[in-house]
């Protein structure tokens, strides 16, 4: 209120000398603020002088940043030459201190953010997906060191000492350590993720009761995308506790098919089903023509069985059920050419007739 009611006084009491200073102050200020871009571009051209296209400099994480640092020099020298009360000047001093930490821990964090700065560098070179996977979740790390320490900083600012603020902390820090559990369980758990590396970003994965792919590791939980399109956030302490399948690191799918004949097919006729159903099969794209496996299986009480067994590279799961449904197809083709059909569960039943057996007596 004290620093205030002088700001007021100041203006109220202002001399004409003090006006030239301030009409000074404002084109020192409106200079800065014209050319901020050009000294910022300037600057930013210096570390990247072999870069041509003036797009890709603005775009830099520092560019905005140093502008608004030229602008609060600026004000600051403004501030110098109009020469307020001590006061007012100490404010005006706290408030550009503040802006120039904020500007600065905004670069800082441009310059680790996954989708700019350093990290999208490294992500937009041959770099396999387990070492992007570490710089995005490195660089969330980074931002949050980035802020914390931003925030001790202005605390300083204000006089506060961080190191007895933390001090006074310890009467709860029982409180905040049970509280914390669950954040330092799930944190070590994605530093696990990481090292282990049971998945990658666009894998698609199956924990729990949840499947899906893989759209982001963060240092506390993951998400996932499901077949539905919803995103799903798992906390990382669930991996540790749940087998996580990976269908995204198989390097085949297995194809199986018991197909159940009537009866009274002759011999053969399974013969000739079999070695055709083998040949289909071997002349059929994306199969593994060394595991092919068509075997006159077993007899049963309700028909003969042929057991069918393969591997397909093909392993992304629409694609696998349209070659499954191709390879059903030719299988039945086979099978209706031959004039043979597939049997289905039966049971014969017989009826002893008690009038027809006491007439016969």
């Amino acid at each position: 209120m004290k620093q205030i009611n002088e700001i007021i006084n100041f203006f109220k009491n202002i001399t004409q000398e003090q006006l030239i200073d301030i009409g000074i102050a404002l084109i020192i200020i409106l200079f800065f603020c014209i050319f901020s871009r050009v000294f910022s571009y300037l600057i930013i051209k210096m570390f990247m002088f072999k870069e041509k296209d003036r797009k890709k400099i603005k775009n830099s994480p520092f560019y905005k940043p140093l502008k608004a640092l030229f602008i609060c020099a600026g004000v600051y020298v403004a501030i110098l030459i109009i020469n307020p009360p001590a006061d007012i000047l100490g404010v005006c001093k706290k408030v550009l201190d503040i802006s120039i930490i904020c500007i600065i821990a905004n670069g800082l964090v441009n310059f680790v953010d996954p989708k700019k700065g350093i990290v999208k560098k490294l992500k937009n070179d041959d770099m396999p997906d387990g070492n992007r996977t570490v710089a995005s979740f490195t660089s969330k790390i980074l931002k949050y060191v980035i802020y914390i320490g931003a925030g001790l900083l202005i605390l300083a600012v204000f006089g506060i000492n961080p190191s007895s603020l933390i001090a006074g902390l310890g009467v709860g820090s029982a409180v905040v350590a049970l509280a914390a559990q669950d954040f330092v369980k799930s944190l070590i758990s994605g530093f696990s993720i990481l090292s282990d590396r049971p998945f990658l970003v666009g894998d698609w994965i199956v924990v729990g009761t949840d499947e899906g792919e893989v759209v982001e590791i963060s240092f506390r939980s993951t998400k996932i995308k499901t077949s539905d399109n919803t995103i799903v956030t798992i906390q990382n302490s669930v991996f540790t506790t749940n087998n996580v399948v990976n269908w995204s690191r198989m390097k085949q799918r297995r194809y199986l098919l018991n197909i159940k004949l009537p009866l009274e097919t002759n011999s053969d006729k399974i013969e000739k089903i079999v070695n055709r159903i083998k040949f289909v099969l071997n002349n059929t794209d994306n199969v593994d023509k060394d595991s092919i496996q068509v075997h006159f299986n077993t007899i049963e009480l309700d028909g003969v069985n042929i057991h069918i067994f393969m591997y397909t590279d093909i392993v992304a799961y629409a694609p696998y059920l349209a070659f499954r449904e191709n390879v059903n197809e030719q299988i039945l083709k086979v099978l209706e050419s031959e004039n043979v059909k597939i049997a289905y569960p039966g049971q014969n039943v017989y009826v002893h007739n008690v009038e027809e057996e006491e007439e016969i007596q």
